[in-house]
C-alpha cells in the first residue's frame, strides 16, 4: 500500500466588487481522501486554505484578488517525506493559475513524486492541465473508484491505458481512457473524511457556502444533475446522471456531525437537490421521526417543478430556512436559447407557496449570455422587480462567464473567442467587480453596457424591496450585523463589505511589503511547456513506463 498525499489549494476572494467569494470545505476531495484510505493506503491531506484562513496574500499578477492559505513553498514543506503521489485538488477554474503554481513547486522540490490532478477544472480541460504543469495525470469525473485503481498502478510503474477516466501524458503523447461509467450506489462510498481536515477552522470562521445560521457543516444529498444547460460544466463532469442518497444514511451523516462537531447547521451543496418529490418529503420524514432541532440550507440554488406547498411546508417544519433558484434570466427566449428547461410561471408558483411557509429565499441571475440585449435585459428586470414585490429576500446578479466545460465554453474556443491563460481563468472573480473592461460575450452589448445593466437590477431589486417591506428588511439587516446571526445574503454582503474587507486589505498591504514573490520553476501564464522544460522539472520521473517501477515501488 501507498503514501498519497492531497492538496487543496488556497482560495481566493476580490475585495473591489459587489460581493466577496467565501471558501468552503472542499466537500469532494474529502470524499475521495476516505475512499483512498478505505482502500489501504495511508492519506495526508494539506488543506491550504483551513490551514491558513487568516493568511492573506495579493495575487502577483492581479493585486485587486487576494489569496486565503499557505503558499506553495509552504505546502511543499508540509508533504511527508514517505509520501509516494500527490493528489491536487481543482475545482473551479479561476483557482488553475494557483494550483499550477503548487504543482510546479512539489514537482522541482520533489521530483520523485508523481502528481494526480482531479476536480471539475482537470475533467473539463485535461489536456491544457497536462501540457501546462508537470502533472502526470488527470482523474475525469467522479474520482473515488478511478483514483482508488489508479494508486497500485502507479506504484508498481504498470501501464495505465486500462483504467478508466483518466487522461495522462506518455512519453510526450497525451492519452485518454474510456470514460468511467458513474458509480450507481454511492451510499456504499465511505463518508468525508473530515478528520484529515481543519474543518473546526472553517466552522469557527464561518467558511461555509451558505448562510450564518449557526455552527456548519457541508453535506451531500445527491450527486449530479440531470438537465442539460448549456453554460454549465455539470454534464462534463457528472454526466447528466443522477443519483439520490439514502435519507436514513443523510440522517446518521447529520447526527455523526453534530455529536462530533457540535454542527447545528447544515449546508446542502448538490447541484440540484430538489428534483423528486417523493424523495425530499422522505427526507423531511426521517429527519422528524428522529426529532433532529436543526437548520439546514439550499444556498447552491434548485430547480422549482418538485417544489409545492407540501414540500415547502415539510421543509420548514424540519428547519429548512434558506433556499436558492436559478432562473438566470427572466427572458424566455434566453432560457430556451441556452437549454435552461424552465417555466417562469411554474417557477413563480413555487416561490409564493416557500414564502407563504415562511423560506427566506435567493433567486441567481446572469446577465451577458451570447445573444444577451436590452429587450431580454429588461425581461429580467421586469421578473426582479415581481420577485421584490413578492417577498424573496435576495437577487445575486453576476456576468456570463463561459465555464470550462460547457457546451458554451466549447463552442467560443472553437469559434477563436476565448485563449485558455491565466487572464481567462481569473476572469471570473471580475464577476463579483463589474469591471468594464474585462471579458464580455454579448454580441450587441458592451461590457460596460451590462455591468450598468448588474448595478441597475440590484438597486432595482433591493430598493423596492425596501418600499415594500421596510421593516423586514431593516430587522434583518440589523439582526445580522449586530448579532452576527444571518438572515439572508444581503446581510452576509453587509458583513464582509463593513467588518471583513477593510482588514483583508490591511492584511493584503502588509504582505505585499514584506513579502517577494518568486517565480517557481515552470511555465508561465497560458504557455505550453516544452520537451526541454519538462524534462528539467520531471527529471527521470516517469510513471507510464517500466523504468520508473523501482521509484514509484520505493
Amino acid at each position: 500500500m501507498g503514501h498519497l498525499c492531497f492538496i487543496n489549494p488556497p482560495g481566493i476572494k476580490t475585495t473591489s466588487g459587489l460581493q466577496m467569494h467565501t471558501p468552503n470545505p472542499p466537500l469532494g476531495l474529502a470524499y475521495v481522501a476516505a475512499a483512498v484510505r478505505q482502500a489501504g493506503h495511508k492519506v495526508t491531506v494539506i488543506d491550504a486554505t483551513g490551514s491558513a484562513l487568516d493568511q492573506i496574500t495579493p495575487l502577483a499578477a492581479r493585486p485587486d484578488i487576494l489569496v486565503q492559505g499557505l503558499t506553495p513553498a509552504q505546502i511543499v514543506e508540509r508533504i511527508p517525506n514517505n509520501t509516494d503521489a500527490v493528489g491536487v485538488g481543482c475545482t473551479f477554474s479561476s483557482l488553475w493559475p494557483i494550483a499550477r503554481e503548487i504543482i510546479q513547486a512539489v514537482a522541482a522540490s520533489r521530483p520523485d513524486l508523481p502528481i494526480i490532478v482531479g476536480g471539475e477544472h482537470a475533467s473539463a480541460v485535461p489536456e491544457h492541465v497536462l501540457q501546462t504543469s508537470a502533472a502526470n495525470v488527470c482523474v475525469i469525473g467522479e474520482g473515488e473508484r478511478t483514483i482508488v485503481e489508479l494508486m497500485p498502478a502507479l506504484l508498481g510503474g504498470h501501464d495505465l491505458s486500462a483504467i478508466a477516466g483518466l487522461v495522462y501524458r506518455d512519453d510526450g503523447r497525451i492519452i485518454r481512457t474510456p470514460p468511467r461509467e458513474r458509480a450507481d450506489h454511492i451510499d456504499e462510498l465511505p463518508l468525508p473524511a473530515w478528520d484529515l481536515f481543519p474543518i473546526e477552522a472553517y466552522i469557527e470562521r464561518n467558511q461555509m457556502s451558505g448562510i450564518n445560521r449557526g455552527r456548519a457543516m457541508p453535506i451531500l444529498g445527491t450527486r449530479g444533475c440531470p438537465f442539460r444547460c448549456t453554460f454549465c460544466s455539470s454534464p462534463r463532469m457528472w454526466t447528466t446522471t443522477y443519483r439520490r442518497r439514502d435519507v436514513g444514511m443523510i440522517c446518521d451523516e447529520i447526527e455523526q456531525y453534530m455529536r462530533h462537531y457540535g454542527a447545528t447547521d447544515f449546508h446542502f451543496q448538490d447541484l440540484t437537490a430538489i428534483v423528486n418529490k417523493k424523495w425530499i418529503l422522505d427526507f423531511c420524514a426521517e429527519l422528524q421521526r428522529r426529532g433532529l432541532r436543526i437548520t439546514w440550507q439550499l444556498p447552491s440554488g434548485t430547480r422549482c417543478e418538485a417544489i409545492d406547498e407540501e414540500v415547502c411546508a415539510a421543509l420548514y417544519a424540519t428547519g429548512c430556512r434558506n433556499m436558492s433558484y436559478a432562473p438566470e434570466s427572466g427572458c424566455p427566449d434566453m432560457l430556451e436559447r441556452f437549454n435552461k428547461r424552465l417555466r417562469l410561471e411554474a417557477m413563480l408558483t413555487s416561490i409564493r407557496a416557500a414564502l407563504k411557509n415562511k423560506l427566506s429565499l435567493s433567486c441567481f441571475f446572469v446577465l451577458g449570455f451570447p445573444g444577451e440585449s436590452a429587450v431580454s435585459l429588461r425581461r429580467t428586470r421586469r421578473l426582479i422587480r415581481r420577485l421584490a414585490w413578492m417577498g424573496v429576500d435576495d437577487v445575486g446578479v453576476a456576468k456570463f462567464f463561459p465555464y470550462p466545460g460547457s457546451v458554451i465554453f466549447d463552442e467560443l474556443l472553437a469559434a477563436g473567442r476565448i485563449e485558455l491563460n491565466d487572464a481567462f481563468f481569473l476572469g471570473p472573480m471580475d464577476s463579483y467587480s463589474g469591471k468594464a473592461d474585462h471579458f464580455n460575450f454579448a454580441e450587441s452589448m458592451t461590457a460596460r453596457q451590462i455591468n450598468r445593466w448588474m448595478t441597475h437590477l440590484y438597486l432595482n431589486f433591493y430598493l423596492l424591496s425596501i418600499a415594500r417591506h421596510p421593516l423586514r428588511v431593516l430587522t434583518k439587516i440589523s439582526k445580522g450585523l449586530f448579532t452576527g446571526h444571518e438572515e439572508t445574503r444581503y446581510t452576509k454582503w453587509l458583513r464582509d463589505r463593513f467588518r471583513i474587507r477593510h482588514r483583508w486589505k490591511q492584511a493584503a498591504r502588509r504582505s505585499a511589503s514584506t513579502t517577494t514573490s518568486s517565480p517557481v520553476v515552470g511555465v508561465t501564464a497560458g504557455q505550453q511547456l516544452t520537451e526541454e522544460s519538462r524534462e528539467r522539472i520531471v527529471g527521470t520521473r516517469s510513471i507510464l513506463n517500466s523504468s520508473s517501477k523501482e521509484a514509484m515501488a520505493r
